[in-house]
């Protein structure tokens, strides 16, 4: 291509093009971020990306910025970019807020959902709970995507949605670590229960102590082994 600008319908297919790429190269460096395929501290390398997923280093970059905004890549300058640590503190922080807006998205799905938003939950949950009991990890993590999914539209707010958006990622990782622990496919099944009992019936209170309950057993069930693993990591 040439430096000169174009513009009219071929310059919009081109731009939408492009677009296309970023997207599809941020969502696959993110599922192998997510998915433990590059491990956190792992250097980013441009032309390696660049070469495996056939793209040019401006799409890898800006792809890169998009992840960094996300939380899951560092960049320093210099030094390029790397997949971002997790630390003990992170998890803490992101189990707090997590906490209080999920709350707030289950008391608000009791107070506005309609009857078709809420079977839909219910149906969510079947799929999730049958999913968690039988499928791999990356399975169960997309259910419950799915789950939050109908989650969020019963709730009726896009600025708390856009909230929850920005810590997905982020959240993927910690969820990895929650759900890894011994017992407890079953028991998040009973608490996502227990979130859907409330909001079918309109409990507005009942519904944000079952969402506040669930992401602090998260947060038992994940803390510990972050912070092994960082204890560990230190120590060699």
């Amino acid at each position: 291509m040439t430096g000169q600008q174009t513009t009219g319908p071929g310059a919009q297919a081109t731009t939408t093009g492009q677009r296309s790429t970023r997207e599809r190269l941020t969502d696959d460096v993110r599922a192998a971020i997510t998915g433990g395929q590059l491990r956190p501290g792992t250097r980013l390398n441009e032309r390696e990306l660049c070469e495996r997923h056939t793209v040019s280093r401006t799409a890898l970059r800006e792809a890169l910025r998009q992840l960094e905004a996300e939380g899951l890549v560092t960049v320093e300058a210099h030094r390029g970019a790397s997949v971002a640590r997790i630390t003990y503190q992170d998890a803490e922080a992101l189990f707090e807020l997590r906490g209080a807006l999920e709350a707030l998205t289950c008391s608000l799905f009791a107070q506005r959902g309609t009857p078709e938003q809420k079977r839909a939950l219910v149906e969510c949950l079947r799929d999730t709970a049958a999913t968690m009991r039988t499928g791999s990890i990356d399975d169960t993590l997309a259910a419950k995507d799915r789950f939050y999914g109908a989650l969020l539209d019963g709730a009726g707010n896009p600025e708390l949605t856009s909230s929850l958006r920005r810590l997905h990622a982020r959240v993927q990782l910690l969820r990895r670590h929650s759900l890894a622990a011994q017992g407890r496919t079953e028991q998040s099944i009973s608490e996502l229960e227990a979130m859907c009992q409330a909001i079918v019936a309109g409990d507005a209170e009942g519904a944000r102590l079952a969402g506040s309950h669930h992401v602090a057993q998260a947060r038992f069930a994940a803390l510990p082994r972050i912070f092994a693993e960082e204890t560990d990591s230190a120590s060699r």
